[in-house]
């Protein structure tokens, strides 16, 4: 509600008011005396003015972000629920933030909230998250600010204006033989479903959500199996695709505890979490991802063609499936040993030695000398031959 207000060494009122724009109290000079009665009932009226117009401006029901927020994001992701869950994680993290910070209706959203979020959500009251994470949120908040505007809840979108780089992400290593045996006397601790998991990440290079398989997509006669892309949407020709095992693999399958006819429960950021911290325990610095990058790095070790390797893993572009592969030097090494070595050279074209270069480069000295000596007596015996022809035609004169 406006209201006006006396200042020392002012004769005019003014106007306290709330900015709709910035959310925060502000004064506006009237230019209206306060010991004038008629210039008073002016003020008092823009002072009634000013409180009608916070009362339209008043968000009416259905317009705050909780209201429309959440139902927003099932119907908008309602056929990729692993996008869906993600989203609605962010929005609960997001919806924290403004809780904390008193902001409820989309037009109160500010570009300096951008930075307040970043540093908020790095920090200790948001969990201290990475950087890419909070990242990541904000531009989801963008993405609800830009639905917003579509709804006439707001007029502009300035958390599109910020402009945050990107982090650089931490490089995924490969993981070794011995690492791995210590991740299976590790999952043995676990419930039955991780060390399944572990086995056909390690084996089959795919995502960690991508190892829940149904037991109707294995066939064990064929030494095959169906997995689902989480990449992918439904509708994509590739959102399946089978690869084959292997007979140790299928050995394993036969034997684990199904979950519900799959090889582990419907995948959760809880699961994936308690997964990594398994696998860290036993060797810092690892995540499931590395299981993935471990199998494309045997792939190209073994000497499959790159296009091979991508069908087993079911990339889709070469560039990402190129930061996958770990190949170091020895790897190369041993590539190079497979490469044919031309002709080896032979006696003729046998390499100098210096000693024979320094020989050489003496023996053009020594070439050049006397062909210097000899062209310099050919010109004075010339010279001398014109002396004496100038000596005989003087003596005959």
């Amino acid at each position: 509600m406006s209201y006006l207000i006396k200042k020392k060494r002012s004769p005019y009122w003014y106007l306290r008011i709330r900015d709709l724009e910035t959310g925060r109290w502000v004064e506006k000079c009237t230019k209206l005396r306060h010991d004038d009665p008629k210039e008073s009932a002016k003020a008092m009226k823009e002072a009634a003015k000013a409180t009608t117009g916070e009362v339209i401006a008043r968000p009416r029901q259905g317009e705050n972000f909780s209201e429309w927020v959440p139902d927003y994001i099932r119907q908008h992701y309602e056929g990729k629920p692993l996008t869906q869950l993600r989203n609605l994680y962010f929005w609960r993290t997001i919806h924290v933030f403004l809780h904390e910070n008193g902001i409820r209706h989309p037009r109160e959203i500010r570009y300096e909230h951008a930075a307040a979020y970043m540093a908020w959500r790095k920090g200790p009251d948001g969990n201290n998250a990475a950087h890419n994470t909070a990242r990541n949120e904000v531009k989801f908040l963008a993405f609800l600010m830009s639905e917003a505007i579509r709804r006439e809840l707001a007029e502009r979108n300035p958390i599109a204006l910020a402009r945050i780089e990107l982090a650089p992400a931490k490089a995924k290593r490969e993981i070794s033989d011995a690492e791995i045996a210590a991740f299976r006397k590790e999952f043995e601790k676990e419930e039955s479903w991780m060390g399944t998991a572990f086995e056909l990440l390690i084996n089959l290079g795919c995502r960690f959500t991508e190892a829940r398989v149904s037991k109707e997509r294995i066939d064990f006669d064929r030494l095959t199996i169906q997995l689902t892309d989480s990449k992918r949407d439904a509708l994509d020709p590739r959102k399946y695709f089978t690869a084959p095992i292997s007979e140790q693999l299928a050995t394993f399958l036969k034997r684990i505890a199904w979950y519900d006819g799959h090889t582990m429960p419907v995948p959760t950021r809880m699961m994936n979490r308690n997964f990594n911290r398994a696998l860290h325990r036993a060797a810092p610095g690892v995540t499931s991802h590395c299981c993935r990058v471990s199998f494309i790095s045997r792939c190209h070790r073994a000497g499959l063609s790159e296009h091979e390797a991508m069908r087993l893993v079911n990339h889709s572009t070469r560039m990402v499936h190129r930061l996958y592969s770990k190949l170091n030097v020895e790897d190369a090494r041993t590539a190079m040993m497979k490469v044919p070595l031309p002709p080896p050279p032979g006696r003729g074209t046998a390499v100098p030695s210096e000693a024979s270069s320094s020989s050489r480069k003496k023996g053009s000295r020594a070439s050049s000398a006397p062909r210097g000596r000899q062209g310099t007596s050919r010109r004075t015996r010339k010279d001398a031959g014109e002396t004496r022809g100038g000596r005989g035609r003087s003596a005959g004169s």
